[in-house]
Parts: structure tokens; C-alpha cells; sequence
């Protein structure tokens, strides 16, 4: 499956999913139930990096 925009659609609440972040890493994450990414390894989220595409 390819990557998909954040601008082109959010997964389902709390499923979780492949995200590419602005510095280039991979890791899984999911969308909380107020909208908002979280990352779930805690060596690239305390980077502060934002979720650009995800995948199933």
C-alpha cells in the first residue's frame, strides 16, 4: 500500500498505522480520538516530528 497525505485524509481513531514524519523516519502511530497524531516510538517523537503521510 502506498503512502497517503495527511491533507488527503486521517485512519479511523486509534487504528494503527505506518507514518512517515517530516525528518524521514518510519515508525507506527495512530490518530487520537481529538484529532491529533501521536507517534508511538519515543526516541522520534521527542524530536518533535510531525506525521507527513501514513499507510495501512
Amino acid at each position: 500500500m502506498t503512502y497517503k497525505s495527511v491533507t488527503d485524509g486521517l485512519p479511523k481513531p486509534l487504528e494503527r498505522v505506518w507514518v512517515m514524519t517530516d525528518t524521514g523516519r518510519e515508525t507506527t502511530g495512530y490518530v487520537k480520538t481529538d484529532g491529533e497524531w501521536f507517534i508511538n516510538c519515543p526516541r522520534i517523537r521527542a524530536t518533535g516530528a510531525k506525521v507527513l503521510r501514513w499507510k495501512e
